[in-house]
């Protein structure tokens, strides 16, 4: 039931159980690029997870979003489709318990995370939308956190690597998390490929939703069902800053016209920027 309501609709507004209480929570961003935000949570009695770090402040979508012509609403861009292995795994993981439910989703999750700070910093190199690179600095701040934290969890807890995690699960696990790995690696290699400038920062876009979207699944299961309190908490984190980034990005995506041809996605860029070398290809 809980995947079958995330394919027709992640909504924004949600309410995320932590342990066993179900609290409505909410995400509050600053308009000032200097300052901070963090995860707010509209329940006076729950704490965020412990130690979760303060990332820069995006620009608020609607403050983003310039209006649009009638003619420009048919050229929205939109976001690349989730891929399918991701809903096998979030249904794998929904029949593990205990320990190997656990151990799969940092098996899984810590090169999720990986892939997703590399495409960030790679976009902070080329892209040049404001709001977009902050996003991707929060992106890193954040799961860079967790990648840190889950895999001290995971060698603390069972005394693995991501790796040797990966070994520990039954055979179907195993299958899934090579083909979602194989999904990341081309991911990577595809946004690598888009040249420098605004071009970049719309590609970046279209391919972060879904990699939210991914991790979101990847979070459910751990989060109402986690042996260890920590992990519920960090699942529940998870999901809301996601979530407050995925509307976000949706709806950045719907105030560019166009973007997809040569001259229209550029925004006076074409690849030359000065950001990461002549040809914007990240200095490489």
């Amino acid at each position: 039931m809980r995947l079958t309501v995330l394919r027709r609709n992640i909504a924004v507004a949600t309410a995320v159980a932590v342990g066993a209480v179900v609290v409505p929570v909410t995400i509050a961003w600053s308009t000032s690029p200097g300052s901070s935000v963090a995860v707010t949570w509209n329940a006076p009695n729950v704490a965020a997870a412990p130690d979760t770090p303060r990332v820069a402040a995006a620009p608020t979508a609607s403050r983003a979003a310039a209006p649009r012509d009638h003619h420009d609403r048919d050229s929205d861009i939109q976001p690349y489709p989730t891929p399918p292995r991701a809903y096998d795994f979030g249904e794998t993981l929904a029949k593990l318990e205990g320990d190997l439910l656990e151990i799969a989703f940092f098996a899984q999750m810590i090169p999720h995370h990986q892939a997703g700070v590399e495409m960030s910093r790679l976009h902070l190199r080329r892209g040049v939308d404001p709001q977009i690179r902050t996003h991707s600095e929060n992106i890193i701040a954040f799961q860079g956190f967790q990648i840190g934290q889950f895999t001290r969890w995971l060698r603390d807890w069972y005394g693995l690597t991501p790796r040797q995690a990966v070994q520990r699960l039954p055979r179907e696990a195993r299958r899934e998390i090579e083909d979602l790995d194989e999904e990341l690696a081309m991911m990577v290699a595809e946004l690598r490929s888009v040249p420098a400038g605004r071009r970049f920062d719309i590609e970046f876009a279209r391919m972060m939703i879904p990699h939210h979207l991914w991790g979101i699944m990847e979070f459910l299961e751990p989060e109402a069902r986690a042996v260890h309190p920590e992990l519920r908490v960090a699942s529940a984190t998870g999901i809301v800053a996601q979530q407050a980034q995925v509307a976000d990005l949706r709806t950045w995506l719907s105030g560019r016209p166009g973007g997809r041809d040569g001259h229209d996605g550029r925004d006076g860029h074409d690849g030359h920027d000065g950001r990461d070398g002549r040809d914007g290809r990240d200095g490489h």
